[in-house]
C-alpha cells in the first residue's frame, strides 16, 4: 500500500493566491510522495524541542481577535444544560501515564486518555500572517469580501501543511509522539492539514510503514472534529476522492457524508444563511453542540482507552470553552488557543449530570 502527502510552496504564497481566480484546487499544486513510509523530505533545520509544549507562542500571530474575546465568554450555563457532563483532567507533561477505565458504565463514570492535536501551520496560516504583516491589520473573518478577507481566497481551499508546518509535526513526534506507547486509536478531521499533521506526528504507528513500532492502531477521519463550516474556504473539504487516493490507509466510514464535494459544508449554508443569502459562521457554541456529540456518541463509547484527536484551533477552543469541564482550573488548557502542532493530553470521564 503506498500513501501521498499534500505539499504547498510558500514564496509568494499571497500574491499566488491574490492572482488566481479557480475555485477549485489545482492537482498540479499537489506534490506526492509514494514512499510506503511516510518521510519529510524538505531540508527544514529542526531545532531540539521541549519535553512539555503547553503554550506554542507562533499561534499568536495567527489568532484573530474574536478568538480572544471568545475565551471571556464563560459557557457554564451551556454545559449544565445538557443531560451529561464531560469533566477534564490535563496530564502533565503530555504522556499516557494514567489509569483510564475505558470500560465502565456510564453511571460510573467512562474515563480515557485523550491527546489533543492541532495542526501544524497551513498555507491559510501563512497567507493570513503575510496578510497582517503586509497591511499592517488583522482581516476581519467576517468580510465577505475576498479583497479584504484572505481566507476566502480559492487557493486555501482545504487548505495543507507548509514546509514549516510539517517540520512542526516532526518536532512534536519526536518530543511527544514516540512517549505515547499505549495510543489504541488516531481520529482526525478529514480535511487535508489533519491527515498530514497526524501522519507526520505519528508516522511510528503507521500500519504500512516497515519500521512501525506497532501495527495494530487504527486510524479514522470522523466530521464531528472538523473546523467552524460556513464561510472561510481553508475549513471546506476537498474532493473526496483526492483525498482517499492521498490518505489509503484511513477508515472512512464514520463520515457523515461520502459525497465528493463536502455535502455537510453545503448543508450547513443552506440552513445557516441571513436573508440576504450570505452564510454565517458557525458559533463556538454551535461547535461545542458538534464536539458534545462527538464525545457522547462516538469517542467515550469507543472500545480503546487511549487515543489520538487531531484537530483545530477553533474547534478546540469550542471544546476546552463550552464541553470539557476542569475539575482544577487550568489556564493552559482553557484560556489559550492551540498553538500550530501543539499536543495536550487530558483523562476524560463522562458522567451523568
Amino acid at each position: 500500500m503506498t500513501a501521498a502527502l499534500v505539499r504547498r510552496k510558500g514564496k509568494g504564497i499571497l500574491a499566488k493566491a491574490l492572482s488566481s481566480t479557480s475555485p477549485f484546487i489545482n492537482t498540479s499544486a499537489f506534490s506526492m510522495s509514494t514512499s510506503k513510509c511516510i518521510r519529510h523530505q524538505s531540508s527544514l533545520s529542526i531545532s531540539s524541542p521541549s519535553l512539555m509544549i503547553l503554550r506554542n507562542q507562533s499561534a499568536s500571530a495567527s489568532c484573530t481577535r474574536e478568538s480572544s474575546d471568545m475565551v471571556e465568554v464563560d459557557y457554564d450555563w451551556l454545559k449544565q444544560s445538557r443531560p451529561m457532563r464531560i469533566h477534564a483532567r490535563a496530564i502533565h507533561p503530555p504522556n499516557g501515564n494514567a489509569s483510564a477505565g475505558g470500560t465502565e458504565s456510564i453511571s460510573s463514570g467512562v474515563s480515557k486518555i485523550i491527546h489533543f492535536q492541532r495542526h501544524g501551520q497551513g498555507v491559510h496560516n501563512e497567507i493570513y500572517d503575510q496578510w497582517v504583516q503586509q497591511t499592517g491589520r488583522r482581516p476581519d473573518l467576517h468580510d465577505m469580501d475576498p479583497k479584504n478577507n484572505p481566507l476566502l481566497l480559492p487557493n486555501v481551499l482545504d487548505a495543507p501543511l507548509t514546509d514549516k508546518g510539517v517540520g512542526q509535526c516532526v518536532e512534536q513526534r519526536a518530543a511527544i509522539a514516540r512517549r505515547l506507547n499505549n495510543v489504541e486509536l488516531i481520529i482526525s478531521s478529514p480535511l487535508v492539514r489533519c491527515l498530514q499533521t497526524a501522519h507526520y506526528t505519528f508516522e511510528d504507528l503507521l500500519p504500512y510503514n516497515a519500521n512501525a513500532s506497532r501495527g495494530d492502531v487504527k486510524w479514522i477521519v470522523h466530521d464531528g472534529i472538523r473546523e467552524e463550516l460556513g464561510t472561510l474556504l481553508c475549513n471546506k473539504r476537498g474532493p473526496f476522492s483526492q483525498t482517499k487516493e492521498l490518505f489509503p490507509m484511513v477508515d472512512y466510514t464514520h463520515l457523515s457524508h461520502h459525497d465528493e464535494h463536502d455535502e455537510m459544508w453545503y448543508n450547513y449554508v443552506a440552513n445557516n444563511s441571513n436573508e440576504d443569502g450570505m452564510p454565517r459562521r458557525e458559533t463556538i457554541e454551535g461547535m461545542s453542540h458538534r464536539a458534545f456529540d462527538f464525545f457522547v456518541n462516538f469517542l467515550m463509547k469507543r472500545p480503546e482507552k487511549e487515543i489520538v484527536v487531531v484537530g483545530h484551533s477553533h474547534f478546540f477552543l469550542a471544546m476546552t470553552k463550552a464541553v470539557l469541564s476542569f475539575d482544577e482550573i487550568d489556564d493552559s488548557f482553557i484560556s489559550p488557543v492551540f498553538g500550530q502542532a501543539e499536543v495536550r493530553s487530558m483523562e476524560l470521564v463522562l458522567m451523568e449530570q
